[in-house]
């Protein structure tokens, strides 16, 4: 395993125990080994974060005003699909804290669109 191989693992491990240490946050892996996918409740709960290893993409979802900038910044790009959801490049943004803060943002993003019930579920 080489230098690049070894960081990205590392960034991936370190992603992963963040989205973990989320309320109720499970690891899911409905698109293969591959792909983690880190929800709410449980296998049928709203995503928050995807994790393509292959590709060293992070998917979060963002707050309105952060999705209308992102593509000024480098390495995040607007996901089509998704609304309010954005694609980090983890090769062309470096700093750890930023990439777990995103994931942590992106668990309070989905949490502020759930209904209320599911809400006080999380007891937060």
């Amino acid at each position: 395993m080489n230098i690049k191989e070894k960081t990205s693992e590392l960034k991936i491990k370190g992603l992963s125990l963040a989205a973990l240490s989320m309320g109720k946050a499970i690891e899911d892996n409905p698109f293969g080994p591959e792909i983690l996918v880190f929800r709410i409740f449980d296998t049928r709960g709203p995503l928050f974060a995807i994790i393509s290893e292959k590709k060293e993409i992070l998917n979060v979802r963002v707050s309105p005003e952060f999705f209308l900038a992102a593509d000024t910044f480098i390495g995040i790009e607007k996901m089509k699909v998704w609304k309010h959801w954005v694609s980090v490049d983890f090769t062309l943004v470096s700093d750890e804290k930023i990439l777990t803060d995103y994931v942590k943002e992106s668990w309070y993003e989905v949490r502020e669109n759930l209904p209320i019930k599911k809400r006080n579920r999380l007891q937060i």
